[in-house]
């Protein structure tokens, strides 16, 4: 892949998690490498390495590839292990052939870096 086709490419899947972080007024820019696993009542639905590109206290926006549809769970993990939480998606968006991604967590998640009131 060439440098301008890899930052068309970035640059699309920002206007597409961005799009759909305007639905989450508290939504805050982060980068955070994570695994995002999908979940299905008889096993996983398949992983991959992304980037949360916005959180909110109770939410994690991304952008994915995985088959994930509204109301499937996932398992987000950090490298170490700091960020380990179960969510469900609550929004899918689709925009120019990326798919952005609104999973809330299941649970509080006590180590979260994105707090109420901060």
């Amino acid at each position: 892949m060439t440098r301008e086709a890899a930052a068309a490419a970035t640059k699309q899947s920002e206007s597409c998690i961005s799009r759909l972080a305007q639905f989450f007024p508290d939504a805050t820019p982060v980068r955070i490498p994570v695994r995002v696993t999908g979940m299905e009542e008889m096993g996983d639905a398949g992983s991959e390495q992304t980037v949360i590109e916005y959180g909110t206290p109770r939410e994690v926006l991304f952008v994915s590839r995985l088959p994930l549809e509204f109301a499937g769970r996932v398992r987000v993990e950090n490298s170490d292990g700091s960020l380990r939480a179960e969510a469900a998606v609550v929004a899918v968006q689709i925009h120019n052939g990326r798919t952005a991604i609104a999973a809330r967590f299941s649970t509080e998640v006590s180590n979260w870096i994105v707090k109420p009131g901060l």
